[in-house]
Formats: structure tokens, sequence, C-alpha cells
């Protein structure tokens, strides 16, 4: 019986100790980079990612006017093509109005999101893949994938910044 008790006593013990190891182990890892802006990210709120994905929906449905409420007063975003703008809210509006009026028709297809919060900078942020197929008003038909990253103050978008990719047109049929 002592041997039994023994026996079992330092397979556990063996065990704790494997596993303890294996925990600090894991904790650490040297990454052959240091992130430049932080690495301290966890998951953040979801709520956020609502927010981006409604505004994604006005724009779709063409409710450009509903899309300002999601805005803080000054908003920076830096478009696929390299054009940055740092903007008032209602200037970004008037100009997305414009561009919307370009298109027939928008929708997209998304494929994920993730809301995450920086610890050590207290910055909220949405990273967001989609697909964007679009008609212009002459009936030319296009479409994107792309992958955006959204930062939101106050549970408003401050900020944006798109990577986008052209996709082969669908084979006619």
């Amino acid at each position: 019986m002592f041997a039994i008790i023994s026996l079992i006593a330092c397979n556990q013990a063996s065990v704790k100790t494997a596993s303890e190891n294996s925990d600090s182990t894991n904790n650490h890892v040297n990454y052959p980079y240091q992130a430049e802006y932080s690495s301290d990210i966890k998951i953040g709120d979801v709520n956020h990612s609502k927010i981006i994905l409604d505004f994604f929906k006005k724009w779709e449905e063409n409710k450009i006017d509903d899309m300002r409420a999601m805005l803080t007063d000054s908003v920076s975003v830096e478009f696929a093509d390299g054009t940055h703008l740092n903007i008032t809210s209602d200037s970004l509006i008037k100009t997305a109005k414009q561009v919307r009026a370009g298109y027939s028709s928008v929708k997209f297809v998304v494929e994920g999101w993730m809301p995450i919060h920086v610890n050590d900078k207290n910055d909220d942020f949405v990273l967001l893949w989609d697909k964007e197929y679009t008609v212009d008003v002459k009936g030319k038909a296009d479409s994107s994938r792309s992958h955006s990253y959204w930062q939101l103050k106050n549970d408003k978008i401050s900020h944006w910044s798109e990577f986008m990719q052209k996709m082969t047109p669908p084979m006619e049929k």
C-alpha cells in the first residue's frame, strides 16, 4: 500500500513540475522583433465591432447621413491608394456622399472582425476583413478584398486605415 501511495505521489509531483515548467516557458517568448507601437494587446469591447459593422452597413445602404453620429468631430483616414485625410466629420460625410453617388450598388461580405484593446496606450481598435462588390452608375462591376483597422475614442470612430487587394472579376457565363 505504501509503495502504491508513494508511486502516485511521485507521479503527481512530476506532472505538476512538468506543467509548471511548461507554463513558465510558454509565458515568455523571445520574438525576433519588438513591436514599435505595442505588444500589450488583449481582446477588446465587442460593442466596438458592432459600431464598425453598422458603419459598413450604412455605406452599403447609402445612408451616409446616418454615419455622422458614429464619428468623432475630426477623423483621420488612410485610404488604400495612399490618400491620407485629417478632416472634420462633416466634411468627411460630404465627401462620402459624393463618392457613394458614383455607385448604384455596394455589397459587403464580411469575412471576420476582432476588437482589440492596447493596454499600455489605452487605445481601442477593431480589425476587419471583408470583400466589397460594387457596381458604378455606368454599370461597371468591380470587387476587392480588404483589411482595415478602426480606432475608436469614446465609442466613436476617430481613425481608420485600409489595405486593399483587387479581386479577379468573375467569369462570364
